[in-house]
């Protein structure tokens, strides 16, 4: 399936038109840069044997179901960890059939994500060179691992996230992306446990999307920022009022997660604050991505 008709299928319901709607903007926004990567992601989907057109449909729902549920009561109604982790993280099911395959679509489908990407693309990755070692906490589905192992042939990566589920996605999308295996090394992990990486010793670290999903989100912060070294680079994206399946914690503006990057010592090179009224007016969806690229200070 290309791009192309990918979109035309998601333009047949109402559940997903605002998808391809977010499809047609990126593409217009950021020309060949979004295309190859959306076509890229679209043929290792299908690869993997997933149904793209169907896993789209069930994001989506999924997503609107939490969306209303915080217009309604203001909050994300998942303040339990240990549930989540259970309902979801522990969940073969939940994991490989609907969380992984549906956040690998928004990766490349949603602008909200794009967007983030983009500040990835064009400012992270620039900073990383040569035999550069890095690390990723909760990596998820992988999509960050592969940019980063595809586009910097030279550096080794390490990958901690707290669900066997996700080792077990990211793994596979990664050896679908060519990418070897020995050139990175994926394990379980927790923040409030300790990642068994020493203090001062990555070049950079990649935290994205992560800290809405814990009670304790300085606590995260700290653990991944430790293990950097001085002049470190770390890239680390979050949302604003943006409810999902097992979304906690939730922040007053994005100067709060600056302070939190500042009491850690870190200097923020570049940011993007993205809201979905920037493209979508009249929607009632007024989540706010963030991504911000910060050095490690001395």
């Amino acid at each position: 399936m290309t791009l192309e008709s990918f979109s035309g299928e998601l333009k047949k319901t109402p559940l997903t038109s605002g998808f391809a709607e977010q499809i047609n903007i990126l593409r217009d926004r950021y020309g060949d840069e979004y295309v190859h990567l959306a076509e890229t992601v679209l043929a290792l989907f299908e690869d993997m044997g997933f149904d793209a057109v169907k896993a789209a449909r069930k994001y989506i729902y999924d997503y609107l179901q939490q969306l209303d549920y915080f217009l309604k009561h203001g909050n994300y109604g998942h303040a339990d960890y240990s549930t989540v982790k259970k309902q979801i993280y522990d969940d073969k099911d939940t994991m490989l059939k609907t969380y992984m395959p549906g956040l690998l679509l928004s990766y490349a489908y949603t602008t909200i994500l794009y967007e983030k990407n983009h500040l990835f693309l064009n400012v992270f990755l620039p900073q990383i060179h040569g035999k550069y070692k890095g690390v990723e906490v909760g990596f998820g589905e992988g999509f960050y691992l592969w940019e980063l192992l595809d586009n910097k042939k030279e550096i080794e990566m390490a990958g901690y996230d707290i669900s066997p589920y996700a080792l077990e996605f990211a793994r596979s999308f990664l050896s679908k992306a060519g990418i070897e295996s020995d050139r990175y090394a994926l394990d379980r992990g927790n923040v409030f446990e300790g990642i068994p990486v020493d203090s001062n010793s990555m070049d950079f670290a990649v935290f994205a999307e992560v800290i809405e999903h814990i009670p304790n989100p300085e606590i995260g912060l700290h653990e991944v920022v430790r293990m950097l070294r001085v002049g470190g680079i770390l890239y680390l994206t979050t949302v604003i009022d943006s409810n999902h399946m097992d979304h906690i914690s939730n922040f007053e503006s994005p100067e709060v997660v600056e302070r939190m990057l500042a009491e850690e010592g870190m200097t923020i090179i570049d940011k993007n604050i993205y809201h979905m009224k920037d493209d979508f007016p009249d929607s009632a969806d007024i989540s706010v991505g963030l991504a911000f690229v910060a050095k490690k200070d001395g």
